[in-house]
């Protein structure tokens, strides 16, 4: 949605100003501040960007991990269009058009008329817009995706689907079971902004399970008085243990 794009735009405003202070921020004051805290240093990160939009992650992540490998995902073919023009402005970042989700198909993608409510989910009572296309797109899997492109681990795993995260979470179920994904960084929806959406104990409970902590939740966000959504971020255990050194600087 807009104000997740806005929150990244300020993240890496956010990011840029902390980075030059001492010492550094304080956990859970900077989503990219935090990722930096558990990335090792001489690594070059792969980051997967899924639900990418027209590409505005893509500059903040770069910013703030400049040998990053990006692969970025966006299913409506218009939308893609427009992402694919902006990552050729960097090297090592790449655009797919295609969905990620809990298994491997096709499934019917509702363009809203605007483009970063678009989802798999049918709106419900606080969400916004309307759907003006309905489009069947592919759907693959991140352990599917790792495993057709030989890669082995994924350093960050962002997620911005409106209200699809959990499936695509459940789409890395293999590697996260081996401890192949380092950090999670996802929207969480608390409203009924989408129909089916899971309830934070569920999603929060299953990372857990799958040997994840929680660093931080970051820019609340409120409807009615009520908390409506928020981003998380998570890491894995055993890649916060080998992390290396690395201060936010």
């Amino acid at each position: 949605m807009g104000r997740f794009k806005e929150s990244l735009r300020r993240l890496g405003t956010d990011f840029s100003r902390r980075v030059l202070r001492r010492p550094p921020p304080e956990v859970g004051q900077s989503a990219l501040a935090d990722m930096r805290r558990f990335v090792p240093a001489g690594v070059r990160p792969l980051i997967l960007d899924v639900g990418a939009n027209t590409g505005q992650s893509v500059k903040r992540f770069r910013r703030a991990f400049p040998a990053s490998i990006i692969h970025s995902f966006e299913p409506s073919q218009r939308i893609f269009d427009q992402l694919k023009t902006k990552l050729t402005e960097y090297d090592d970042a790449f655009a797919w058009n295609c969905a990620l989700g809990a298994s491997v198909g096709k499934q019917t993608f509702l363009e809203n008329v605007h483009s970063d409510m678009s989802s798999f989910l049918e709106l419900s009572q606080t969400g916004w817009g309307k759907i003006v296309k309905e489009s069947t797109v592919e759907v693959t899997t991140v352990d599917q995706f790792l495993a057709d492109h030989q890669l082995g681990r994924v350093d960050i795993l962002k997620s911005d689907t409106q209200g699809y995260d959990f499936e695509v979470i459940k789409g890395a179920e293999q590697t996260m079971r081996r401890n192949g994904v380092g950090l999670l960084y996802f929207e969480f929806i608390f409203s009924e902004m989408y129909k089916n959406l899971p309830r934070f104990d569920e999603v929060f409970r299953h990372l857990t399970d799958r040997n994840f902590l929680l660093v931080s939740i970051y820019e609340m966000r409120h409807q009615n008085n009520v908390a409506s959504w928020a981003d998380a971020l998570f890491v894995n255990r055993e890649y916060a243990k080998n992390a290396g050194p690395r201060a936010v600087k």
